[in-house]
Order: structure tokens, then C-alpha cells, then sequence
């Protein structure tokens, strides 16, 4: 009768501390994916796609310079990474069994996983300039697509409007004047 208690009670607890277990290795995880960096050079990487926007529409270099710097203290006064990794561990948590965060730290500690993690940022932009290529190729094209609907859209809405004046007689009409 003892073990079948002890056995309920583990029951009970093995949840508990699979749960541990499982924040455990999500954290193991975000220390061996590089996650800070990562996340620091997205940063980055969009400041700098964002200020190239702002050269190819003219803005002064002497203007564009001087955000970078600025950008970054931004980052780095509001990026606090020990507030953002218990967060992003509860999301692994919830997205991945223990059995599969062991399956991906094991992963991630070979030498093939450390080299996927050091070569990420670099094909993650890579793969996104061929991605907007496209885009941007089609852009011009696009825009004149959302004008012209644009364009219908308040063709209509001026119709309707229209309407409903005509439909409402004497809508438009100046209110009487009083007899004296």
C-alpha cells in the first residue's frame, strides 16, 4: 500500500517537475541559439533596411548618419534579455515537448548546430533580399493596382452619397425663412 501512495504521489509531482524540466531546457535552448544576438541583429538589420528606404527617397546622408547611433541606445536601453527569456522560454515550453527540447539542444550543441546558429543571421537576410526582390521588382505595378482601387472605392462612396441626396427630396434646400 506504500509504494501504490508512493506511486500517486509521483504521479501527482511528475507534471511539476517535467514543467522545471521543460523551463530548464528552454533556457538551454535561447543560450545555445544565440537568441540575444539574434535578436539584436534583426535590430539592426531592420534599422539598416529602413534607412536605406530613407536614402533611395532622398533623405540627407547627414540625417541618415546620425540615426544608427541613436538606434542602438535605443536597443539597448529597451532590449532587456532578462526580462524577454523567461517569456520566450515559456513560449518554447508551450510549443515543445521535453523529449523535443532535449532532441533540439542536442542538436544545437553539435558543431553542425553551432554552425547553423553562427550562420543564421547571414542567410536569414540573404534569403529575405531574394524574397523582397521580387517584391520590389513589382512594387510599381502593385501601386498602381491599390490606386485604382482607391480610386473605385471613393467613385463609389461619392455615387452613395449622391443617392442618398437625391433620394431625400429637398435635402439640399435651404430651410424656409420665417414669414414677418
Amino acid at each position: 500500500m506504500k509504494i501504490a501512495k508512493m506511486l500517486v504521489i509521483a504521479a501527482i509531482l511528475a507534471p511539476v517537475s517535467r514543467a522545471d524540466d521543460s523551463q530548464a531546457l528552454a533556457n538551454k535552448f535561447l543560450d545555445l541559439s544565440g537568441t540575444p544576438a539574434l535578436m539584436q541583429q534583426s535590430f539592426e538589420s531592420g534599422i539598416k533596411s529602413s534607412l536605406d528606404r530613407m536614402r533611395a527617397q532622398g533623405a540627407p546622408a547627414e540625417l541618415v548618419d546620425t540615426i544608427p547611433s541613436e538606434a542602438l541606445k535605443f536597443f539597448a536601453d529597451n532590449f532587456k534579455w532578462d526580462d524577454v527569456k523567461p517569456k520566450l522560454a515559456k513560449l518554447y515550453t508551450e510549443a515543445f515537448t521535453e523529449a523535443e527540447l532535449r532532441e533540439i539542444i542536442t542538436f544545437y550543441s553539435t558543431p553542425t548546430g553551432q554552425k547553423f546558429v553562427a550562420k543564421l543571421p547571414v542567410l536569414t537576410q540573404q534569403g529575405g533580399a531574394m524574397a523582397m526582390s521580387g517584391v520590389q521588382d513589382n512594387m510599381p505595378a502593385f501601386q498602381q493596382k491599390i490606386a485604382a482601387l482607391i480610386e473605385s472605392y471613393k467613385r463609389k462612396q461619392a455615387d452613395a452619397a449622391k443617392a442618398a441626396q437625391q433620394a431625400a427630396p429637398g435635402a439640399d434646400t435651404a430651410p424656409a425663412q420665417p414669414s414677418k
